[in-house]
């Protein structure tokens, strides 16, 4: 890989993996928009199934080798390698296979501000594998390890308010988090009003007063 300071060249072998996850972004530091790329699971799973309502993101998945079958709004799409899938935010997606994937993203109209996972990985990981499987009191405490290594990163306070929401808990200390995770990084704002894990919080005046 290149030391220059003003570009950068790298190989997927050359980026240490999370799990089954290749963080390119926070490999070369971008910050303009969202990339990493993903390997299959035991099981095959690519990109596990979720939409991006919450976030508004756009984004584009380039089968790099061997071969995915994408999901997408229960259209199943076969995807050797060189493949695009470009999917809208509202879109349900999901991905299997025995390749990789990149994916990219960024929300239309909005910066991208990124949000560096590093360390607090692991914990994150097992949090939205729970989620993924829509164990959410499992999830939930996954998130309160990763605060007890690290009580000020937004990832976990706006992942604890989700996933508490999600368990039914809708008690003072969700809302806590989530005005500390607004706090912390700004654009949880936008997103908490359009997230769909909030459906059951959202008519709370405490949700708004959290996001003010």
């Amino acid at each position: 890989m290149s030391d220059n300071p003003k570009w950068q060249v790298a190989r997927l072998d050359d980026i240490e993996r999370r799990g089954r996850d290749i963080p390119v972004r926070e490999h070369l530091g971008i910050h303009a928009f969202g990339i990493n790329a993903y390997t299959p699971g035991e099981d095959g799973t690519l990109i596990n199934e979720h939409d991006e309502s919450g976030s508004g993101q756009e984004e584009l998945y380039i089968v790099l080798d061997g071969k995915a079958t994408f999901e997408v709004d229960g259209e199943t799409v076969d995807a050797p390698a060189g493949t695009f899938v470009f999917v809208p935010p509202e879109s349900r997606r999901k991905a299997t296979g025995d390749g990789t994937v990149l994916a990219l993203g960024a929300t239309p109209g909005e910066a991208y501000q990124a949000l560096d996972w590093g360390e607090a990985w692991p914990f994150h990981r097992e949090s939205l594998t729970a989620y993924g499987e829509q164990r959410y009191a499992e999830a939930l405490e996954a998130v309160r390890g990763g605060l007890e290594h690290m009580p000020d990163h937004p990832g976990f306070h706006y992942n604890y308010a989700c996933f508490a929401t999600l368990a039914g808990d809708t008690g003072d200390e969700t809302f806590d988090h989530l005005r500390r995770s607004v706090e912390l990084f700004p654009p949880f704002r936008e997103q908490a009003r359009r997230d769909d894990d909030f459906a059951a919080a959202r008519d709370d005046p405490r949700f708004e007063e959290a996001l003010r």
